[in-house]
C-alpha cells in the first residue's frame, strides 16, 4: 500500500516538474500573456485613459494577463499529453500488428503439414479474417459512424458463423456415412 501511494506521488511530481521545465511551453505562455497585458493596456490608454488610477489599472491587467498565460500553458500541456497519447497509441497498434502477424506466419505455414482439408480452410479463412482486422480495424485513420460498425460487425459475424454452421454440417455429414 505504502509503495502504490509512493508511486502515485512520484509520477504526480514528475508531470509538474515535467510541466514546469519546459521552456518552450514557459516561454510561449509567458509571451502570450504579455501580449495580453499590452493589448489592455493600449485598449485602456485609447478607449479610456482616464478609468481608474494607474497602479491599480497596471495591477489589474498584470493579473488578468497572468491568468491568460497560465491557461495558455495549460492548454499547451493538454496539448502535448494529447499527442504523446497518440504516439504511444501508434506505436503499441504497430507492436501488436507485428506479433500477430508473426504468429499468424507460423499458423499458416503450420497449416500445410495438415491433412484435414476443411481445417485447412477454416484455420485459412480465420488468419485472413485477423490480418483484415489488423489492417483495416487496427490502422484506421478515423473513427467510423456507428452504423457503419454495426454494419461491419454483423457482416463479419455473419460470415463466421456461416463458417462454422458449414462445418457442422460437414461434420454431420461424415458421422452418418460411418
Amino acid at each position: 500500500m505504502a509503495d502504490s501511494s509512493r508511486r502515485d506521488a512520484t509520477v504526480l511530481s514528475h508531470r509538474f516538474t515535467y510541466r514546469d521545465r519546459n521552456p518552450r511551453v514557459t516561454l510561449i505562455s509567458l509571451g502570450i500573456g504579455l501580449i495580453a497585458f499590452l493589448v489592455t493596456e493600449v485598449m485602456h490608454y485609447l478607449l479610456v485613459p482616464d478609468i481608474g488610477r494607474y497602479g491599480e489599472r497596471l495591477l489589474a491587467e498584470g493579473v488578468s494577463a497572468f491568468v491568460v498565460a497560465l491557461l495558455a500553458a495549460k492548454l499547451m500541456h493538454a496539448e502535448i499529453q494529447r499527442r504523446e497519447a497518440a504516439l504511444l497509441r501508434m506505436q503499441v497498434i504497430s507492436e501488436m500488428n507485428h506479433h500477430i502477424r508473426n504468429a499468424l506466419a507460423v499458423v499458416t505455414l503450420t497449416t500445410d503439414s495438415l491433412q484435414n482439408e476443411q481445417s485447412i480452410r477454416v484455420i485459412s479463412e480465420s488468419v485472413d479474417r485477423i490480418e483484415w482486422a489488423l489492417r483495416e480495424i487496427l490502422l484506421r485513420p478515423k473513427p467510423l459512424p456507428e452504423e457503419e460498425q454495426d454494419r461491419l460487425r454483423y457482416l463479419h459475424s455473419h460470415r463466421m458463423s456461416a463458417v462454422v454452421s458449414e462445418e457442422h454440417i460437414n461434420e454431420h455429414r461424415k458421422s452418418s456415412l460411418r
